[in-house]
C-alpha cells in the first residue's frame, strides 16, 4: 500500500468514526419531552429548583420538561437512570454533592462511576451552613469551643440530620482539622427531631442551615460560633467564617447541581447552562429560594467541571480518615 492510499484510508476511517457525534451534534435539541429526575423527596430545595427549572425550560426551549422524583440511596438511584440513558440531552438530574463528589467515597459498591459517568452542567446554588451550639454550651466563639470539646472530648453530642449528610461531613472536617472529638447523633433524615433535641439541649452543637436557625438564634435559644463558608453570608454579615475563626481553608457548604450523562454534547450542556442561570437570576425563584436557604452560586460548565473535582478530592481524604460509610 503507497503512502497516499494509507493516508486516504485512515482519514476514511476517523470520519466513520466521528460521524455519529456529527450527526447527533446536527439533530435538534430538544426533539421531545425532556426528564428531568428530582434525586430528593418532594418539598425540598432539589424538588424546588428542579420544578423552577422544568417550567423556565419550557418556555425557552419549545419543548416540554417534566420532573420524576426518584429519591433513595442519597440520589444514586435517580443518577442512575440518567446515566443508562442515551447521552443525547432528554434526561437531567438535579441532585446535591452526593452523587457528584461524595457517594464514591461512602458506599462499598456504586451503579456508576461518577468521573467516567455524569457530566456537570450547571451549579444551582449553595445552602450555607452555621456551626451553633445550645446556650448550656459555654463557648461564645470558635477559639472557647474547641477548648470545651478537648475537655469534654467525647461526652460532648453533636446532630445531623443523617450519617454522611453535609453537616455530618462537615463535623468531621472540624474534628480533623481542629483535633477535637465529639459523638455524632445521626437523625435519618430528620433535619426536624435533629434541631428540637439540639433546642431542647439534648445535643450540644450541630451544623445547621442558615434559613431554618436564624430565629432561634435572634431569640438566644441558640448561639452562632461560626460559618461553614469562605465568605460571611449576607443573612448575617456579623458571624464569622470557620476559615477566619482559626481554621483556614475551610468550606463545607451543602450544593445543588444540574447534571446529565457524560457524553451530552457541549452545545446542548452549554445552553442549559446559560438558560440555568437566567432562570435562577428571575426576582421571584430567587426569593423563593431564599427562603429555602439557597443562595446564588453561578458557574461556568468549566468551572463546575473543576469544583466537582476539588469537592471529590477534599471529601475523599476526610471520608477516609474518618472512617464514615453510608448506612
Amino acid at each position: 500500500m503507497n503512502a497516499k492510499a494509507g493516508m486516504s484510508r485512515l482519514l476514511f476511517a476517523l470520519i466513520a468514526s466521528a460521524l455519529p457525534l456529527l450527526l447527533q451534534a446536527q439533530q435538534p435539541w430538544p426533539s421531545r419531552t425532556v426528564r428531568i429526575i428530582a434525586t430528593s423527596p418532594p418539598g425540598g430545595s432539589v424538588d424546588f429548583l428542579a420544578r423552577s427549572l422544568a417550567e423556565d425550560f419550557s418556555k425557552s426551549f419549545g419543548e416540554a420538561f417534566v420532573v420524576e422524583t426518584r429519591p433513595g440511596a442519597n440520589g444514586n438511584i435517580g443518577v442512575e437512570l440518567v446515566v443508562k440513558a442515551p447521552p443525547d440531552g432528554h434526561m437531567l438530574f438535579v441532585a446535591p454533592p452526593g452523587p457528584f463528589s461524595i457517594n464514591a467515597h461512602l458506599m462499598s459498591s456504586m451503579p456508576f462511576d461518577p468521573a467516567a459517568d455524569v457530566a456537570p452542567v450547571a451549579m444551582l446554588g449553595v445552602a450555607p451552613l452555621l456551626l451553633v451550639v445550645h446556650p448550656s454550651v459555654p463557648a461564645k466563639n470558635l477559639r472557647e469551643l474547641l477548648a470545651w470539646l478537648r475537655g469534654e472530648g467525647a461526652d460532648a453530642h453533636y446532630a445531623s440530620q443523617a450519617v454522611a449528610s453535609t453537616g455530618h461531613l462537615a463535623m468531621e472536617l472540624l474534628k480533623s482539622l481542629a483535633r477535637v472529638e465529639a459523638t455524632h447523633v445521626p437523625y435519618k433524615g430528620s433535619a426536624a427531631q435533629a434541631t428540637t433535641d439540639l433546642l431542647a439541649g439534648r445535643v450540644a452543637m450541630s451544623f445547621v442551615n442558615t434559613s431554618t436557625t436564624l430565629q432561634y438564634l435572634r431569640d438566644g435559644r441558640l448561639r452562632a460560633i461560626a460559618v461553614a463558608e469562605m465568605k460571611r453570608i449576607a443573612a448575617a454579615p456579623e458571624i464569622p467564617t470557620l476559615a477566619e475563626s482559626g481554621l483556614p481553608g475551610f468550606e463545607a457548604t451543602p450544593w445543588l447541581g444540574l447534571g446529565a450523562r457524560a457524553g451530552t454534547p457541549l452545545e446542548i450542556i452549554y445552553r442549559l447552562n446559560d438558560r440555568a442561570s437566567r432562570a435562577l437570576a428571575h426576582p421571584e425563584v430567587a426569593r423563593r429560594a431564599a427562603n429555602l436557604g439557597i443562595e446564588a452560586r453561578l458557574l461556568t460548565p468549566e468551572e463546575f467541571v473543576e469544583f466537582v473535582r476539588a469537592e471529590n478530592t477534599k471529601w475523599a481524604g476526610i471520608i477516609r480518615r474518618s472512617g464514615v460509610k453510608a448506612e
